[in-house]
């Protein structure tokens, strides 16, 4: 349920980046650039994101729970979320690559493949590490007896 629950909102979060991106980029006309709105979006989204890694990562039982949970939840939500994104910056991206090459029709759809297959392995990683983490911060250590 918290896997389920914790992939759900990490999907929106990337949903909600991913139309802020798609604005800025349609809006940018000639040369497109980083900044506004879409820099606040994707930094929220990222502490947000962190956040509930974290939370994971501290309702673990054990280290290896922990790291699971955090990569499970990570493959899910970098999946469905790369896809998710792929679908809506689809005609964005072929828009902006086309103003600045001719490319094969191929080309677009390929790279965003390739971009949820690198999502989806980033995600798993990032979500096992942070959770982990979160695990090894948040658990109290026994005191070591005086030397």
């Amino acid at each position: 349920m918290r896997i389920a629950l914790a992939v759900a909102l990490l999907v929106v979060i990337g949903a909600i980046e991913a139309l802020a991106s798609a604005d800025e980029l349609a809006a940018a006309g000639r040369r497109p650039s980083i900044g506004g709105v879409g820099l606040v979006v994707g930094a929220l989204g990222l502490v947000a994101s962190v956040a509930i890694y974290a939370v994971l990562g501290r309702s673990a039982s054990t280290v290896r729970a922990a790291v699971r949970t955090g990569a499970v939840t990570g493959a899910l939500a970098g999946g469905l979320g790369a896809v998710l994104r792929a679908l809506i910056l689809l005609d964005t991206v072929a828009s902006a690559v086309s103003r600045y090459a001719i490319v094969p029709t191929w080309f677009v759809p390929a790279y965003l493949v390739s971009f949820v297959i690198v999502a989806l392995i980033v995600s798993a990683v990032a979500g096992a590490v942070i959770a982990w983490l979160a695990f090894r911060l948040t658990r109290t250590r026994s005191p070591r007896p005086p030397a």
